[in-house]
């Protein structure tokens, strides 16, 4: 017994060592047989969004062939031309409010028209199911091909610009067929889950929307015509399309970040210093991985989009504070971050963007049912705007940026409806001046007569 106590003492060290050495290889053992726990991407889909790109494709709700209007506007779009000549629609800004487009541009417009006869055609006869799947391969991230965007603009420009002519000839039910079929185009994009076609569709209803505007001031509708251009623009606010755009984003970022491959490359183009070129730039970026700066780069990235899309999925007005507040954030102060300072910095936008295409349309809704009670009221207007509240499905949208119900003012047999911006502060929506001018901080719908 002695013996034995004696040959421990004497190889100690050894015993202890032999230990400790049991004890690393049995824990590196069991943590390559366990498997791995991504905890950035099992939070995610804790809650209910993609986490990888081979989900993103089932992100895009698929839609029945016979129900997809995409299928017949894709046809449409191969068809429409190039809009060109200094008076085209698309690229002369609308005549201003209370005009109607001058001889030249009719002409042009009219030309226009008829040389895209076939295509718009295409784009009346489109189900009315208002569902729409385009072929887009969203796995293929930020270098996926969105083709179809730019036409989306281009109908919708010459959609819109032909509403405000045939109301200005006083075709009100042509109006408002064009009308109806603009904002069916515009919002094809409404379930495509990417900022950029959010962005293009908040734009394509922006334009649209100045077209409406300027039609209620050259023509009298009928009320199912003033019902049925409403119902379509309350149904344009799409509370979760921008969540749902920027959980995509999420995951495309987080592919680039954690694929060695795919982060050279984003970084070289996006105009990346020469050190990140040829094997140089192999060194640099395993070091930036060994070092640990591409976890902590990563898990910055994570949370701020978390923190983007919770805001999103708020109501408002709460949502466009948190959205201001998370803005704020993003840009990180370590200079090390390099793929979240090069991938957040062009999200900020898209809280302001979200809330002014939301704003946009409640006004314009909202005005829609003052012509609707006009309409009802001998042409008088009402004198609240909560007494047009029955003609905009009993309730009135509030200001997206306060909460406050939207504002309303009126002039003679002219009337503006307007939210008060991005800035918190009520400029009053327009100066009655010859001109009219509507305040820039302010965001609104403006009707002459």
């Amino acid at each position: 017994m002695s013996g034995w106590l004696e040959t421990v003492r004497r190889h100690r060290l050894t015993i202890v060592g032999l230990a400790v050495a049991l004890l690393l290889g049995s824990w590196m053992v069991s943590s390559l047989l366990a498997p791995y726990r991504d905890r950035i991407k099992e939070s995610i889909r804790q809650g209910g969004y993609p986490a990888t790109m081979s989900e993103l494709d089932a992100w895009y709700p698929s839609v029945p062939p016979a129900e997809n209007a995409a299928l017949v506007y894709t046809n449409a779009f191969a068809l429409l031309t190039n809009a060109t000549g200094p008076n085209s629609a698309i690229t002369t800004a609308l005549p201003p409010i209370g005009r109607a487009f001058s001889p030249d541009e009719e002409a042009a417009l009219k030309a226009e028209l008829a040389e895209n006869a076939a295509a718009l055609r295409l784009i009346y006869s489109a189900p009315a199911s208002g569902r729409s799947h385009y072929a887009v391969r969203l796995e293929a991230g930020f270098d996926g091909m969105l083709p179809h965007l730019a036409k989306t603009k281009q109908a919708v420009t010459l959609l819109s610009a032909a509403g405000l002519m045939y109301a200005s000839d006083g075709d009100a039910e042509r109006a408002t067929q064009a009308f109806l079929a603009a904002a069916r185009v515009a919002d094809s994009l409404a379930e495509e889950p990417t900022v950029v076609s959010q962005f293009v569709r908040c734009n394509d209803w922006a334009w649209l929307l100045q077209g409406l505007e300027r039609a209620l001031s050259l023509t009298r509708f009928s009320d199912g015509q003033l019902a049925a251009m409403q119902k379509l623009v309350l149904e344009a606010e799409r509370p979760r399309a921008m969540a749902r755009a920027m959980a995509v984003e999420r995951v495309c970022g987080l592919n680039v970040m954690t694929d060695p491959k795919g982060s050279a490359t984003a970084v070289r183009s996006q105009g990346g210093h020469r050190q990140w070129h040829g094997i140089a730039g192999s060194v640099c970026m395993g070091l930036f991985w060994a070092t640990g700066l591409q976890r902590k780069d990563t898990s910055f990235y994570a949370e701020r989009m978390a923190e983007h899309i919770a805001a999103l999925e708020l109501p408002y007005p709460e949502r466009a504070k948190a959205g201001n507040q998370v803005a704020a954030l993003t840009n990180p102060s370590n200079r090390l971050c390099i793929f979240s300072r090069m991938l957040l910095p062009a999200l900020v936008a898209v809280p302001g963007r979200d809330a002014k295409h939301v704003a946009t349309v409640r006004t314009a809704a909202a005005a829609l049912a003052v012509e609707r009670f006009r309409l009802a009221h001998t042409n008088a207007l009402p004198e609240r705007l909560d007494q047009a509240a029955p003609y905009c499905c009993t309730n009135l949208p509030a200001d997206p940026f306060d909460g406050q119900p939207l504002r309303y003012k009126t002039h003679g047999g002219s009337y503006v409806v307007y939210s008060i911006g991005s800035d918190g502060k009520d400029d009053g929506g327009v100066v009655w001046d010859a001109n009219y001018s509507k305040v820039r901080q302010d965001i609104s719908i403006l009707v002459r007569h």
